[in-house]
């Protein structure tokens, strides 16, 4: 009888044991699923067929949407990782026609992915990305991995490299419509650009035709070669938010380094509103949260015809900087500022920003 009771007592402590087990089992295989599914989102996946005449291309997106480019139509569904296998839906398509070798690689991605549980396996080769899936009738096929690069951090900053033998630095703007702004020193280069398997792919540039210093010119060509028309591999070190890195290699190898310094849209997080003011060249004595020097400045309207007025013909005191002006004692400027909204500013900090865009007119004047 002692021993029966003994078994009854001891059979909660084995429950409990059985279900700590299985508890730990369940949350090894969840965090297995996890970095799978994970690694599988930050890559691009390009499988080419030997009788395709373009790639299939998988994106498994964080929010379980899988997107497929067959080279014909495109493919969309859900997917999510279970143990060794990517679950999908059944996948929804357009419906153009073409070329019968792109349309059996559409039938073969379908056959793949649509509403299966498909066997997969990540590894590396030579530090390439390599993403292997069994089909149905147990035949494997190759997908090679892209590095997807949020491009918001080449948008999010202007990027300058300064030459050694040269005055005036090279500075480079990724605009979010796709167009990139090349400041070469001497003209302004103008190209479009977008991210595609690990390279920043730009098209054919417009330039203005200014003559400049002979050192400057020759810069203007090296930007020519190193950016139009080009794939340019490229690299970012964005451990450093403050002031990232992107390295562009040329046509041989040579890298260079371009140091980023956020945009201001960036930094206030909002679309500037443009603004022109007249600065005067004299400064006058303020108090703010401490006695200090403030600049003085009329705020200019322009009409459709160029036709500036006054908002007010008064100088007002500036508290504050400009960002990006020096005031000179010795110019009478007109200046067009970007002004931004600051949100959440501190006691002691104006609710505005303003950052400079141009210099419009300068004048010299003559002290008495």
């Amino acid at each position: 009888m002692k021993i029966k009771y003994l078994v009854l007592a001891l059979l909660p402590l084995s429950l409990m044991a059985c279900q700590t087990v299985q508890n730990v089992t369940d949350n090894v295989i969840s965090q297995m699923n996890t970095n799978a599914a994970k690694n599988l989102t930050e890559y691009t996946w390009t499988y080419q067929g030997s009788k395709a005449s373009k790639p299939l291309v998988l994106a498994f997106n964080d929010n379980q949407r899988l997107s497929i480019q067959t080279g014909c139509n495109n493919q969309g569904g859900t997917w999510n990782v279970e143990g060794n296998t990517i679950v999908t839906s059944p996948l929804a398509s357009t419906m153009m026609a073409c070329a019968d070798d792109l349309m059996q690689q559409e039938r073969l991605s379908a056959d793949i992915f649509s509403d299966k549980k498909v066997p997969f396996a990540l590894s590396t080769q030579n530090d390439q990305a390599i993403l292997t899936v069994t089909d149905s009738k147990g035949q494997k096929h190759v997908f090679t991995g892209s590095k997807i690069v949020n491009t918001s951090v080449l948008t999010n900053y202007t990027w300058s490299y300064q030459p050694t033998d040269t005055k005036k630095p090279i500075v480079l703007s990724f605009l979010a419509n796709d167009r990139l702004s090349v400041d070469t020193g001497c003209n302004r280069l103008n190209t479009s650009w977008k991210i595609e398997n690990g390279s920043i792919v730009t098209g054919n540039g417009a330039s203005t035709m200014m003559a400049c210093e002979p050192a400057l010119m020759k810069q203007e060509q090296f930007v020519g070669t190193l950016l139009q028309k080009r794939k340019v591999p490229f690299e970012i070190n964005a451990t450093n938010l403050d002031q990232p890195s992107l390295t562009l290699s040329d046509a041989n190898g040579q890298k260079y380094t371009f140091l980023g310094k956020m945009t201001a849209e960036a930094k206030y997080q909002s679309e500037g509103k443009t603004v022109f003011m007249e600065i005067s060249p004299e400064t006058k004595s303020c108090t703010g949260v401490a006695p200090q020097t403030c600049m003085q400045v009329r705020e200019i309207k322009y009409d459709d015809k160029g036709i500036k007025t006054y908002a007010d013909k008064n100088w007002s005191l500036y508290y504050g900087q400009i960002e990006g002006f020096e005031h000179n004692p010795n110019q009478r400027v007109i200046v067009r500022v970007k002004r931004y909204e600051i949100k959440n500013p501190a006691a002691d900090q104006s609710s505005l920003a303003d950052v400079l865009d141009m210099v419009v007119e300068q004048e010299t004047v003559k002290k008495p």
